[in-house]
């Protein structure tokens, strides 16, 4: 570099730099190789199940008839105790069984509603909902509100309720006029 007469500090740089990175290179190989070995990592003990038996053919067994029947009566044993515990979980309950009852009936339940409801609105042709099915249970209550919506389609009563309201206002349209 001296006998060009200049200094060329970016190719003594270079020079310097790489060989400070070889330099630094083998000095971390050769404190690598001082650390202790790390030990290898567990495997989870895994358990392998046994193989499967291979299903045997029933030319090569010797089944009797007496063996396959009382396998048979067993299963059916078990067949028949396990539906009776289905059927206890299915079986409807005994609301809806009264209310196959009231549904039978629905046509003659539904007149003797409407003539008690003649009879209540013959004081005032608007009836409330509450006080009509107050001190019921409330299968009753259900009962009369299925058979309201029964009398609002054929047009022998009118239901209206206000927004702010919870009750529900019954009109008889028959009876009004009758009144007047």
């Amino acid at each position: 570099m001296k006998k060009q007469g200049f200094i060329d500090f970016s190719a003594s740089g270079t020079a310097l730099l790489s060989s400070s990175m070889i330099h630094r290179m083998k000095s971390e190989l050769v404190l690598k190789m001082e650390e202790p070995p790390k030990p290898p990592i567990a495997r989870l003990n895994e358990e392998v199940p046994p193989p499967l038996p291979f299903p045997i053919r029933f030319e090569y067994t010797s089944t009797s008839i007496e063996q396959v029947l009382t396998m048979l009566e067993e299963v059916l044993k078990r067949e028949s105790l396990a539906l009776a515990e289905r059927k206890s979980l299915l079986s409807p309950p005994e609301i809806l069984e009264q209310m196959d009852e009231f549904l039978a009936n629905i046509e003659k339940n539904i007149e003797v509603f409407y003539a008690t409801l003649l009879m209540k609105a013959a004081k005032n042709p608007t009836l409330s909902f509450v006080e009509l099915t107050r001190g019921h249970t409330l299968l009753d209550a259900v009962r009369a509100f299925i058979m309201l919506l029964f009398l609002v389609m054929q047009n022998r009563v009118s239901l209206s309720q206000k927004e702010e309201q919870d009750d529900i206002i019954i009109g008889l349209p028959e009876v009004a006029p009758t009144l007047v």
